[in-house]
């Protein structure tokens, strides 16, 4: 058992019995002790592993992390097989994988499956679509609807709500909204080629409160973290400012009376 890591080795329960329930990885879970199974593909398929349906009462809560065998033993005994290795990551909803072997041999020869690997492995939360008003009111709520995602194999177990940033053309930050109703914790994981999706939908405000937002047309960002809009999590989108915000289009934000003086003259 690792206390320090608070991960239980699955052979307590022994190396190969079969079983979602033992005394010791029921009390390990109630702990808030995770599992680690140590080691996959040690024998030829169908001993690849023993306890993916042990996996099945931690990952929900925790991260599960995978070993998998010293990798050319493995394959001395034919028991290595990338797709297994997927199939390890898909069955036990793996966060987190450990190697035996020397890296570089190791990627270069399972370069493809370890890419695919990485588009799966924990979660991998991305926003399939995202609308918003292309002029606002200041002061003045607007909706924005959008569809999340998880294309991992597991939770996003530290949480996190969607936000979006204003800036303006030097970079400035105008205004953050933050939806602190919807926890991207809570999107259901499926699978990776048809993954469930939640849509939302937001209000927001700009210059609601101090400072005090001029009219104009800003940049906007998405971003996933803190409930105040600090973010924390990457996305696996471009145009990246380098604080993990991500730029998807402008908005323009304008006086009640100007919005008025434009929709009257049709432009």
């Amino acid at each position: 058992m690792c206390i320090r890591d608070s991960c239980i080795n699955d052979d307590f329960a022994g190396h190969d019995k079969r079983g979602r329930h033992f005394p010791i990885m029921d009390y390990a879970l109630s702990k808030g002790v995770t599992l680690r199974d140590d080691s996959i593909l040690v024998q030829p398929p169908p001993r690849s592993w023993y306890h993916a349906e042990m996996a099945q009462e931690f990952w929900p809560k925790l991260p599960v992390i995978l070993e998998h065998e010293h990798y050319g033993g493995s394959k001395k005994r034919s028991a290595w097989d990338g797709k297994l290795l997927l199939k390890s990551v898909e069955d036990y909803h793996a966060s987190f994988m450990s190697i035996h072997w020397w890296p570089r041999i190791l990627l270069e020869e399972n370069r493809e499956i370890i890419d695919k690997i990485n588009l799966r492995m924990g979660y991998r939360i991305q926003p399939i679509n995202v609308t918003w008003p292309e002029t606002v009111e200041i002061g003045k709520s607007f909706k924005v609807q959008w569809t999340w995602s998880n294309k991992g194999v597991a939770p996003c177990y530290p949480g996190g709500f969607p936000a979006l940033t204003l800036k303006d053309a030097k970079g400035g930050i105008v205004s953050v909204l933050s939806d602190n109703k919807l926890n991207l914790r809570d999107l259901q994981v499926g699978p990776s080629a048809n993954p469930p999706m939640t849509k939302h939908e937001s209000e927001f405000v700009v210059g609601l409160v101090a400072p005090t937002t001029r009219p104009g047309t800003y940049d906007v960002y998405i971003s996933v973290g803190e409930r105040d809009g600090t973010p924390k999590i990457a996305l696996p989108l471009e145009a990246d400012d380098g604080q993990r915000r991500y730029r998807l289009g402008t908005i323009t934000v304008d006086l009640a009376d100007n919005i008025k003086a434009k929709d009257a003259d049709g432009s």
